[in-house]
């Protein structure tokens, strides 16, 4: 658990860093700076949608491919194999821009409900910055392959959202126009590409050699399928934005985007671990010790699960104080904070869970279940929105409906198979514990003055109180043994 604890260490500094430039930017500069233009903010967060579904296409697996299929090959073979491996991409991304040259001044446009000008007038920089997006999906899968996972963490969340935050702040003290700020925003994932390949030139994993032919069947039909399979939770993650923008329009977007970043800081835990987890279950996945993957698969749940409720708790306690300091237009999004919530809670205690079936011979079973997924997210989505008009809860409700569904159909198959699940009696003990915690706490606002301090003062209080009680109640023993290794007199 060395290398777990260390770089999910490094990772989560790279992400609660991340947290609070993505939380300054959201929540205060860029509703200031899209004041009365929020179709502008739409269409950045449409663009990056966007550009992630095409992307997460146009690598056509290689990513997934990587992550399971180079670490079966001696170190020698794997130059020529991973050389190999990325003529995928390459083509793939040669296809995507073909398309969009031909194609997307028609596809653009309708993804924004008025059927208005402003997507297709960024063309350009849709494949642009989807071409960037591909050559991340690619590069971090050569180096959390290597378990150096914190160095993605650093650049996703500390670069990427820092470079966004300096942006928002020049667009809204009026030194940058909207077309500057687009184009620096486009920039800022190729500068993100150039870092993490100039890391990936310093480690042993080199692109050499001659190309593996003989391997050629075995890559495209693991790639084949992992096209669908690994890009449908990417897909379904950004197709609630998509789908706001076609039948709401895009002013309509930055309101969820708020609602949804809230509920998203509930997953940090699960994101800080889960790229080490992914590359240290992939080895124990065939190691003939069943009972290490059992014991990662319930302990993974039980810490990531007690953290995030406890993130969970402490921003619902202090939510209605916290809505006071956003813009008037960007209030009312308790609801939606809570499903996308419970939406992370779900995935925080099934991560490993899920990542058994990629990396173990039933990993074909994850194709159906994605693909189900996606049409799921649509399905919901579009109930939600068109028919029963439930507007921006509906697009939440169905992100919240589809994850339950999607992981039930997990927790099943992989029990039914592997006869290993995430639960322990300790996930009741920490739901108990969050759900009175947060509701003791979720005072009205005024009650402690200023909403800032009610917001932070609440949230704290919440949060302790849920960690502390399950601490001391034993459903944290790791960090007990660490603090005892460390401090002799720990008790």
């Amino acid at each position: 658990m060395g290398v777990i604890a260390k770089q999910s260490g490094w990772a989560s500094v790279a992400i609660g860093a991340g947290l609070v430039l993505g939380a300054v930017n959201t929540m205060v500069v860029l509703p200031r700076a899209f004041e009365g233009a929020e179709a502008q903010w739409g269409l950045i967060r449409i663009l990056t949608s966007w550009g992630m579904i095409l992307s997460s296409l146009a690598v056509l697996g290689a990513p997934s491919a990587i992550m399971r299929f180079l670490s079966r090959f001696p170190s020698e073979e794997r130059p020529g194999i991973l050389k190999t491996m990325l003529l995928l991409p390459a083509g793939g991304l040669a296809i995507m821009l073909a398309v969009m040259l031909v194609a997307g001044d028609r596809i653009l446009p309708l993804m924004d409900a008025e059927r208005g000008k402003l997507l297709s007038q960024h063309l350009f920089g849709f494949m642009a910055i989807t071409t960037s997006m591909c050559c991340l999906h690619i590069i971090r899968a050569i180096v959390n392959q290597q378990l150096k996972s914190a160095i993605i963490a650093w650049v996703d969340e500390f670069w990427q959202k820092g470079s966004y935050l300096i942006l928002g702040i020049l667009l809204l003290n009026k030194i940058i126009d909207f077309q500057l700020f687009i184009w620096g925003y486009i920039a800022s994932w190729g500068v993100s590409s150039i870092i993490l390949f100039i890391q990936a030139l310093q480690m042993p994993m080199r692109v050499a050699g001659k190309y593996r032919w003989d391997q050629w069947k075995s890559i495209v039909n693991f790639s084949s399928f992992s096209v669908l399979a690994g890009a449908a939770a990417i897909i379904a993650t950004h197709l609630d934005y998509v789908m706001i923008g076609m039948f709401l329009g895009l002013a309509e977007v930055p309101i969820y985007t708020i609602g949804y970043f809230v509920g998203s800081v509930v997953g940090m835990p699960g994101r800080a671990t889960q790229k080490i987890l992914g590359a240290v279950t992939a080895d124990k996945i065939h190691s003939p010790k069943k009972s290490e993957l059992k014991a990662l698969n319930r302990a993974s749940a039980r810490v990531n699960f007690l953290l995030s409720a406890s993130i969970m708790a402490g921003i619902w306690a202090g939510f209605q104080p916290f809505e006071m300091l956003l813009p008037a237009g960007y209030r009312g999004i308790e609801a939606i904070f809570i499903c996308i919530g419970l939406h992370r809670l779900i995935t925080s205690f099934n991560l490993v869970n899920n990542q058994i079936l990629g990396y173990s011979d039933a990993y074909r079973i994850v194709l159906p279940l994605n693909l189900g997924l996606v049409l799921v997210t649509v399905a919901t989505n579009y109930l939600f929105l068109v028919v029963f008009e439930w507007g921006l809860l509906g697009a939440a409700l169905a992100t919240l409906g589809t994850a339950i569904w999607n992981n039930s159909w997990r927790l099943w198959i992989v029990w039914r198979r592997f006869q290993t699940h995430p639960f322990s009696w300790n996930l009741l003990l920490i739901s108990a514990i969050s759900i009175i915690s947060a509701y003791s706490f979720h005072w009205p606002v005024g009650t402690m003055g200023h909403p800032i301090v009610g917001a932070i003062s609440q949230g704290i209080l919440a949060s302790t109180t849920t960690f502390g009680l399950c601490y001391v109640l034993g459903c944290f023993p790791e960090l007990r043994e660490g603090l005892k290794r460390q401090l002799s007199w720990w008790p």
